[in-house]
């Protein structure tokens, strides 16, 4: 088991990998702060293969802990994960291409709803991360969450998340294909 402190740089650009970082606990940045990696998270694994150069500088959002795995101990077991990595990036780049900050922020939540296969799940991100993944002012966000409870389409207590209203959540974060 490998730590980094905060702020601690994990591995410099252009360092070549023959390793893949499985985060145990605390978060990665890359330097130009587009991507957050969380626990159970594999950094790397999406490039270890096609591009074995680090493409920025990672570091330590806080206290990290995880471990290191060998090139050639990756084997057909880790595809599963590989492909939900992907699904979620596929995910990432759909709602950053919608224009109306409502109708992402419900398909964000109609995704995670998904991919949980339950209507109560725990969002990992803090507002300000779940804002930068989205795009988002903050404030924005939090006005859209307020509004989305507002309609009773969904509750927060903390980082827990209900959906309360399905079929309203669907409708919101479909708009779009709705042509409102």
């Amino acid at each position: 088991m490998k730590t980094y402190l905060r702020n601690e740089m994990i591995i410099q650009k252009n360092a070549y990998i023959n390793q893949v970082f499985k985060i145990t606990k605390g978060h990665i940045t890359n330097k130009k702060h587009t991507q957050v990696y969380n626990p159970k998270d594999y950094l790397f694994l999406d490039q270890i293969f096609y591009h074995p150069y680090t493409l920025d500088e990672y570091y330590a959002l806080d206290l990290v802990a995880g471990e290191w795995i060998d090139k050639g101990e990756i084997d057909a077991s880790y595809l599963p994960i590989l492909s939900k990595m992907y699904q979620e990036k596929k995910n990432q780049v759909e709602l950053l291409l919608i224009q109306d900050p409502k109708i992402r922020v419900s398909r964000y939540f109609y995704f995670e709803m998904i991919n949980n296969k339950t209507e109560s799940f725990y969002i990992t991100l803090s507002i300000t991360e779940l804002a930068f993944y989205l795009n988002l002012p903050k404030g924005k966000l939090s006005d859209i969450l307020s509004f989305l409870e507002t309609k009773h389409i969904l509750s927060k207590h903390n980082k827990l998340f209900n959906i309360l209203d399905f079929k309203l959540l669907e409708y919101y974060a479909f708009a779009t294909d709705y042509h409102l």
